[in-house]
């Protein structure tokens, strides 16, 4: 099962996961679709014509706990958002062992800065997100499991509060050292005299 989480709003590009879904010809790829939000009506109501409403479930908001299970029982993580601050939905799935695929935006590409096991795909390239979803899924369950591990594994290292801590204490380090050394710097003057 792919799962996708986050508002149904614009920027959050919900209505492109039917034209993945739509794209998509294995009809036993199934999408659970967490959230909601002001495209909600609009979401349903092109499904429906999309004859997608057996492929595609809707929870609306649910419970954290509930959200880390469906993460925990999924095959695939999918972002197609069109705009992120910090990209939680995202960084959740990946500590849980879950592989992404995810839109190629700025804070995306800084998830997946230096690795080849996340793809990153334009926000409306359909054929993209389709084949990338397609290559997961011909994976063994082995070998998404491996990738979701690497997922796990790197944002333990850039991301958890721990990581966070030693970054911002580099910064502030690195800041105070300058501060000080700028202060340490003996200033020159030139005087001249008139004669």
């Amino acid at each position: 099962m792919v799962i996708s989480i986050g508002r149904l709003i614009k920027v959050k590009n919900p209505l492109c996961l039917l034209s993945i879904f739509e794209k998509i010809s294995d009809r036993t790829i199934h999408l659970l679709l967490i959230g909601d939000g002001a495209m909600k009506s609009t979401f349903i109501a092109e499904m429906t014509n999309r004859q997608l409403e057996n492929r595609i479930k809707m929870t609306g908001l649910i419970a954290r706990e509930a959200v880390y299970q469906h993460l925990a029982n999924a095959d695939l993580f999918v972002s197609t958002s069109w705009l992120e601050g910090l990209p939680v939905a995202v960084l959740e799935a990946i500590s849980c062992g879950c592989p992404v695929i995810l839109s190629d935006i700025p804070p995306h590409r800084e998830i997946a800065d230096g690795v080849d096991f996340i793809p990153l795909i334009h926000p409306d390239d359909v054929v993209g997100f389709a084949e990338e979803i397609m290559r997961f899924h011909q994976m063994s369950a082995s070998q998404r499991a491996e990738i979701g591990q690497k997922c796990k594994q790197l944002v333990e290292e850039r991301f958890s509060l721990t990581a966070m801590h030693k970054k911002y204490e580099a910064v502030y380090r690195h800041n105070y050292q300058q501060a000080h050394q700028t202060e340490k710097t003996p200033h020159k003057f030139s005087i001249t005299i008139d004669k």
